[in-house]
């Protein structure tokens, strides 16, 4: 049979994605401090959005904290400060401020004196000079080409001998892995003086800038807040978070252009916008609510008693229970936070793996070894094989590498390691 061209009509059923359902597919995602911006964003393109105002000035004392706490100084102007009361020529002083600004988050030069003298059409000595200038500075090892400088600057700082730093900047992979049988082969020098070098490198600071702006992670607003009740039982509500409250406003069209068709089209646009969005944030907030209450049905006894009594919960449980997709627990969950009697907790703090069916989570077990890894002595350190053993005495029936893989994801060094850091020479 030969094959021939032709037109045909069919009919076929597909599901597919309006812009309002990616919009609120989108929003749920979303943490409160992108809603946040997307908020604003929204109410300044779009004339028939306006932020509630009251409802933004009763945000309590948190907020009014956050809003009104001083900006700290960057690291830069920090060293500036510093640089302004140090003697040099204008060429060089510039220089060094242009440099203060040009350090890493760890407070180290990235560019080497070279790369720098011809980017900026000077030449190397006067490069070298700011350089010296800006490791003057305090916290001291600031301006530091690499570790092994930072480490110098401030071992010369605290007046360690030149061969005793020389050894010690030579040797810092054994210090770190606290080899102290190849360390006193090398040096000669007995358990007291390499003992006194290991607490002068443990004083030191590789990451000098955290000295002058320590990096803080910022603050965790939760998105829902629960709270015991005098009855028995915890309640569940939404907080206002950091994403402001806002409101459709009626027709602002002037009198003057109130029949001008281009105004009323466009107008029209707004308003299906403003109200796609009132309704894409309505639905976030009824979706969190209605996951987060079913969390704290299933992890009542951790609210009730503590993260020790944490339970394994996944989200396809969820998921089933409410009627959703996963994916639609995924997105309710990322990003978003809870307040409780234990703190503020990630959503996903929730979601733990079973181990062994035997109805108790990785997390509760993953601490059960850190406590015992913390009660260590030099004399009795615990193999993984030991720590599976000691579990398994208390109910808890893990196999040796399951307790490895728990030890490396709590970054516990292995006995080994463990071993050689708490022996006696």
């Amino acid at each position: 049979m030969a094959l021939k061209p032709g037109i045909r009509a069919t009919q076929t059923q597909k599901l597919s994605l309006t812009p309002g359902l990616r919009q609120s597919i989108a929003i749920l995602a979303m943490s409160a401090g992108d809603l946040a911006d997307l908020i604003k964003t929204e109410t300044q393109e779009n004339p028939l959005l306006a932020l509630d105002t009251p409802s933004q000035a009763t945000g309590g004392d948190f907020q009014f904290a956050i809003d009104t706490v001083a900006q700290p100084q960057t690291p830069a102007e920090l060293l500036r400060a510093q640089l302004a009361h140090m003697r040099a020529t204008d060429e060089v002083q510039t220089l060094a401020y242009y440099l203060a600004g040009d350090l890493t988050d760890e407070g180290y030069l990235p560019d080497p004196p070279a790369e720098i003298a011809t980017m900026l059409k000077t030449d190397v000595k006067t490069v070298r000079a700011a350089i010296d200038l800006l490791q003057r500075c305090e916290p001291t090892g600031i301006g530091a080409r690499d570790l092994r400088e930072c480490l110098d600057l401030q071992l010369r700082a605290l007046g360690v001998p030149d061969r005793d730093r020389g050894f010690i900047l030579g040797n810092l992979g054994r210090f770190a892995e606290a080899d102290w049988t190849a360390l006193r082969r090398i040096s000669g020098h007995g358990a007291e003086e390499l003992y006194r070098m290991a607490d002068i490198l443990r004083s030191l600071n590789p990451y000098p800038a955290e000295a002058l702006a320590p990096r803080l992670a910022p603050p965790i607003h939760p998105d829902v807040l629960v709270t015991a009740q005098p009855g028995g039982g915890f309640a569940v509500e939404i907080t206002g978070s950091l994403a402001p409250v806002i409101i459709v406003q009626p027709d602002q069209t002037p009198p003057a252009r109130a029949d001008d068709p281009t105004m009323q089209g466009y107008l029209k646009d707004c308003g299906r916008r403003a109200n796609a969005l009132v309704r894409a944030i309505e639905s976030r907030r009824a979706t969190i609510l209605r996951v987060v209450q079913e969390i704290v049905a299933r992890q009542h006894r951790f609210f009730a008693g503590g993260p020790a009594h944490l339970r394994p919960m996944r989200r396809y449980d969820i998921a089933q229970t409410l009627g959703l997709h996963p994916s639609t627990i995924s997105r309710t969950v990322n990003n978003k936070a809870l307040e409780c009697a234990y703190g503020v907790l990630p959503l996903k703090f929730f979601f733990t793996n079973s181990v062994n069916d035997q109805g108790m989570s990785a997390y509760v077990v993953q601490q059960k070894i850190r406590r015992l890894v913390e009660r260590e002595t030099a004399d009795q350190i615990l193999s993984d094989a030991q720590i599976a053993t000691l579990l398994g005495q208390s109910g808890v029936d893990i196999a040796r590498r399951t307790v490895a893989k728990y030890r490396q994801c709590l970054k516990l060094p292995s006995s080994i390691r463990r071993r050689r850091s708490k022996r006696v020479l």
